[in-house]
């Protein structure tokens, strides 16, 4: 990845920004919205334990460290992705996270929360963080 950045700073004019868009890792919940509430009914797994975004902040860090970037900005927010129901959430899951995990124990309970109240909307909650950077010139000497 810092490769990756390197040959993205090259290719920047001198004033030129990069935005970085990734999640942060933390663990991506199912919620099932009912009566002004939220319900967890359990959390996503990966496969890989979410690293590529432990690996895409060290890479950043590594960039801003060899003083090819400046931090201009950093924010986090929080991105839902909804669905009308389980069945359909997790159906797109399974066709588009390759390295997303649906735990047996958060089916049941998505099953438990519909046989109760019926299949109703749900969505998947997760952090993601969104970085500008600017480019840093070193003076030719």
């Amino acid at each position: 990845m810092v490769h990756a950045l390197e040959q993205i700073h090259d290719l920047l004019k001198t004033d030129g920004r990069l935005i970085d868009i990734h999640p942060t890792g933390e663990l991506v919940e199912f919620i099932y919205p009912f009566e002004g509430r939220e319900y967890l009914i359990g959390h996503l797994q990966e496969t890989d334990d979410y690293i590529e975004y432990r690996q895409a902040d060290e890479a950043l860090d590594e960039v801003v460290s060899k003083g090819l970037f400046q931090v201009e900005k950093s924010q986090e927010f929080v991105f839902n992705t909804h669905s009308n129901n389980f069945d359909n959430l997790k159906t797109f899951l399974d066709d588009n996270w390759s390295d997303a995990v649906i735990t047996d124990d958060v089916v049941a309970n998505a099953k438990k929360f519909e046989a109760d109240y019926g299949k109703r909307a749900v969505f998947l909650r997760e952090k993601v963080r969104v970085t500008v950077l600017k480019a840093v010139r070193q003076p030719i000497e």
